[in-house]
């Protein structure tokens, strides 16, 4: 399970270090293997482990092509998909296309969710989590999902 957040640098050959506690799950489960590309609701990346990527595959491959979100979600995400693999030093690479999607330059953050990872730019990822915290305030008592649990 992939969780927390970690600020990350991207170098100059445009490569992010996988954190370290995460390195022996996704060389254990997936041969270092992972899948990188676009969440096609957010300007961020979605990084994936090889297994959990082939789930996602076969999903979106399933679904009805013929309904335009359904394809133009699988041109984004699929199309977009790139195989990435963990170097020596636990890095990947995101491709030139990848990195100007999410705007990510310099400084980024890779947020954990449980089978995937979302990565942002720095700045954005600080302006959207501060949108989210301004709307979970407003919407918390008129959400019937998330009124039914508390944390």
């Amino acid at each position: 399970m992939f969780r927390g957040i970690s600020n990350l640098n991207i170098d100059a050959k445009g490569r992010i270090a996988i954190p370290s506690r995460y390195r022996d799950e996704i060389t254990t489960n997936s041969l270092g293997q992972m899948v990188v590309t676009v969440d096609h609701m957010d300007r961020c990346l979605l990084l994936y482990p090889m297994d959990e990527w082939v789930k996602i595959e076969q999903v979106l491959m399933g679904l009805p092509n013929m309904n335009r979100s359904v394809r133009n979600m699988q041109r984004l995400v699929l199309g977009h998909a790139s195989e990435v693999n963990l170097d020596s030093q636990g890095r990947v690479r995101l491709s030139p296309p990848l990195r100007e999607y999410a705007n990510l330059d310099k400084k980024s953050v890779l947020v954990g969710q449980a089978k995937k990872f979302e990565l942002w730019d720095a700045k954005i990822w600080n302006e959207q989590r501060d949108i989210w915290l301004s709307e979970a305030q407003e919407n918390l008592e008129t959400d019937d999902v998330l009124s039914q649990i508390s944390l």
